[in-house]
């Protein structure tokens, strides 16, 4: 277990450091990608030598976040960072070699047990770009109209467009701050939340289609079969935030959604309201989160279906 450290610690670990390298966790969702676009660009601003890990799971939607961050042919890291990542099982496969090598973890994830050298974790923040931003003033960096882009991705996604319980005041100041560089919020909130794919829309009605509902609705689960994701085409763009769909029915306290891969494990994604905590449900099967959402994996939908309704059913039934 590292060092906890402080804002300003944190800031002043990156002030001294060079040649850093940013990492991004499996699955990239628009927090991590946020979070590693706008600390790098951020960095850059004061004269560092920075790149970003990449991340072979990168979605269309977030790339240009990350992408022109890329590391320079040779580039030799001196000092890595990781960015919304909660535990090192979430580390892509490109970054297994970096374990062990975390200057500075930042992240917002209650269930981080600090693995980096130092560690700055806030379970209090609704995003982890919020922590990102309170860094990159501490250092003193700018905020441009490219690094707010990056941020208000990162606040925005991880709060449901600011909908969700972890909205905080401190996550509508780091919005706001965000649109003082001109940011057209707008039409962000537009591309990440009201325009879907095809593919999407026809995801989303298989689902409605399919729901099952247990404990006299209480618990609502969903299944992504994989024969359906292939058939509508659907990419990982797609599904992003697709689990957010059964807390969405009145009456359901816990919202399951099971993915399976292509080589039949399972992703899990647990959504849950205030009278139920997501993240003590997916540490009990070796995953974790927050305390609204959190996900787990598992060797097959069954598995996961039979382990995570049986945890579910026993927050109704003592």
């Amino acid at each position: 277990m590292g060092v906890p450290v402080t804002v300003p610690e944190a800031a002043r670990a990156l002030l001294d450091a060079d040649d850093i390298l940013i990492l991004t966790h499996r699955r990239p969702d628009g927090d991590t990608a946020g979070c590693a676009g706008a600390l790098c660009r951020g960095l850059r601003a004061l004269g560092k030598r920075a790149f970003i890990l990449p991340n072979p799971e990168i979605t269309k939607r977030y790339a240009p976040l990350i992408t022109p961050c890329y590391p320079e042919d040779g580039f030799n890291p001196q000092f890595v960072v990781t960015t919304d990542i909660a535990d090192y099982g979430l580390f892509t496969d490109n970054a297994k070699s970096y374990e062990g090598r975390i200057g500075l973890a930042i992240d917002h994830h209650r269930s981080n047990p600090l693995f980096g050298g130092k560690n700055l974790v806030s379970p209090e923040a609704g995003a982890c770009a919020e922590v990102i931003y309170d860094v990159l003033m501490a250092m003193g960096v700018p905020l441009t109209l490219e690094i707010a882009e990056s941020l208000y991705v990162g606040v925005s996604t991880d709060t449901g467009c600011f909908r969700y319980s972890n909205t905080t005041p401190h996550t509508h100041a780091v919005a706001a701050a965000c649109l003082t560089t001109g940011l057209d919020g707008g039409e962000w909130n537009r591309v990440l939340f009201e325009t879907k794919s095809r593919p999407r829309f026809e995801m989303e009605r298989i689902i409605f289609d399919t729901m099952e509902f247990f404990e006299d609705g209480n618990i609502a689960l969903a299944t992504l079969y994989r024969a359906d994701i292939d058939r509508t085409a659907a990419t990982p763009d797609d599904l992003d935030s697709i689990a957010a769909l059964p807390r969405q029915i009145e009456g359901v306290e816990i919202g399951l959604t099971l993915t399976e891969n292509r080589d039949g494990t399972c992703k899990a994604s647990v959504r849950t309201t205030r009278e139920v905590d997501a993240s003590a449900l997916c540490q009990q099967c070796g995953g974790g989160g927050h305390l609204r959402a959190a996900g787990a994996s598992f060797a097959s939908l069954a598995e996961a279906r039979e382990r995570l309704l049986s945890l579910s059913r026993a927050v109704y039934h003592g």
